[in-house]
């Protein structure tokens, strides 16, 4: 389950951790990095240009843009594993979720047209506006 850090399992964390040989300490840091730098005042986030929302469910917001990684990365000096591992965390939670809604096909689209994926905890009371807070 996840928690206020990021909406990232255990588990997802230290399979991809395996899978792309980064500690999974060092990963779910930098999950933790993102979701903060992402975060507004009270963990409250901006849906904006750089941001489309996606859907929301009981635990996150799903958003997807172009250029958010390089942008994490950067900001955050992450290594390129580092970047690379939290984004397929992010991209594994967000199929996941596509999948249960029945919206996979719909998620294959955004990313063949090079859209990224950023999942972020849900802390908001009502959908997010463009613009606004989410």
């Amino acid at each position: 389950m996840s928690d206020t850090n990021h909406p990232f399992s255990e588990d997802r964390i230290a399979a991809v951790a395996d899978e792309r040989g980064v500690s999974e300490e060092s990963l779910d840091d930098a999950l933790a990095r993102i979701q903060d730098a992402v975060s507004r005042n009270d963990d409250e986030y901006e849906y904006s240009s750089q941001h489309n929302f996606g859907w929301r469910d009981e635990e996150a917001y799903y958003l997807y843009g172009d250029g958010i990684w390089e942008t994490l990365r950067s900001e955050l000096s992450l290594s390129d594993d580092e970047a690379e591992a939290a984004r397929e965390v992010h991209r594994r939670e967000m199929v996941a979720s596509a999948e249960d809604r029945d919206g996979r096909e719909a998620l294959d689209g955004m990313f063949s047209e090079g859209a990224e994926p950023l999942v972020v905890v849900d802390t908001a009371s009502d959908p997010p506006l463009y613009g606004h807070d989410v």
